[in-house]
């Protein structure tokens, strides 16, 4: 049983790691466009909060990645 829950957390971590990742790349690559076109923001604005908004996210999925991987929150063989 504590297999299972071992690997549903896996999943979990490798899961919401790829969903931040592609969020974040959406928000890069879109968001600004979004902001400045539909929300009518400021260009300079709108370009500086897609950017940075798409970096953070795909930052904290990478940082999610790889403390997933690390040997220290995998259990011992």
């Amino acid at each position: 049983m504590a297999d299972s829950g071992h690997s549903f957390l896996q999943a979990f971590i490798r899961g919401s790691s790829r969903l931040l990742l592609w969020a974040g790349a959406a928000v890069f690559l879109i968001g600004d466009a979004f902001l400045y076109e539909i929300k009518h923001v400021n260009f300079l604005v709108s370009l500086v909060v897609g950017i940075l908004g798409g970096l953070i996210l795909m930052l904290l999925g990478a940082g999610i990645a790889i403390l997933g991987k690390s040997p220290n929150h995998q259990r011992p063989k």
